[in-house]
C-alpha cells in the first residue's frame, strides 16, 4: 500500500470560485496597475515584474504536475492568480510521465515561491519613490491576501496536504 498523500477529488471541481475571484481579481488589478507604473519608468523593470510572474508559473506547473493536480487544464484555484501554471502543466506533462522527484518539487515550490517573493517586493523602491503608503500598501496587500487565501480557498482545495499554502492553513487552523 503506497504512503503517497493523494488528492482529495470530493473538492473537485472546486467548490468556491466565487471567493477565489473575488480575492484574486483585486490583486491582479494592483499588480497590474503597478506594471503599468513600473513601464511608465523604465520597460525593463515591467518586464522583470513579468519575468518573476512567468517564471512563478513555469516551477509551479512541475508542482501540479507532481502532485497528481486535478485541477490541470481546467478552474484552478491557484494562489496570487498563477492560474496559466496548471494549464501550462498540462502543455509541458500530457505526452509525458513525470519524473518524479521530491528534491526537484522542492527547489521548484520554493523558487516559485522565491517569484511570488519578487512580484511582492521588486516594485517597492520606485513604489516608495512614489509615496511610502503607496510602498506599504502593495506589500500588505500581498500578504492580507496571502491570510485571506490560505485560511478561506485552502481548506477546500484537492491538494491541500500535499501544497505548501494548504500546509500553512492547516498548521493555523491545527487541521
Amino acid at each position: 500500500m503506497s504512503t503517497e498523500i493523494k488528492p482529495d477529488m470530493s473538492c473537485v471541481p472546486y467548490s468556491r470560485r466565487g471567493l477565489y475571484f473575488a480575492l484574486t481579481i483585486p490583486l491582479a488589478v494592483i499588480v497590474i496597475l503597478v506594471f503599468v507604473y513600473l513601464w511608465s519608468i523604465n520597460i525593463w523593470l515591467s518586464f522583470g515584474l513579468l519575468t518573476l510572474y512567468l517564471a512563478t508559473c513555469y516551477f509551479q506547473s512541475y508542482c501540479c504536475a507532481y502532485q497528481d493536480c486535478p485541477y490541470l487544464g481546467g478552474f484552478c484555484p491557484a494562489i496570487v492568480g498563477i492560474y496559466p501554471a496548471n494549464t501550462l502543466a498540462k502543455l509541458l506533462y500530457r505526452r509525458k510521465t513525470v519524473t518524479k522527484s521530491k528534491l526537484r518539487f522542492e527547489v521548484y515550490a520554493t523558487l516559485a515561491t522565491l517569484g511570488w517573493l519578487g512580484v511582492a517586493v521588486l516594485p517597492l523602491y520606485w513604489l516608495w519613490q512614489l509615496g511610502l503608503l503607496y510602498a506599504i500598501g502593495y506589500f500588505a496587500s500581498h500578504v492580507i491576501y496571502y491570510l485571506v487565501y490560505g485560511l478561506t480557498i485552502c481548506p477546500k482545495c484537492a491538494i491541500r496536504e500535499t501544497c505548501p499554502g494548504g500546509k500553512f492553513q492547516s498548521l493555523v487552523l491545527k487541521r
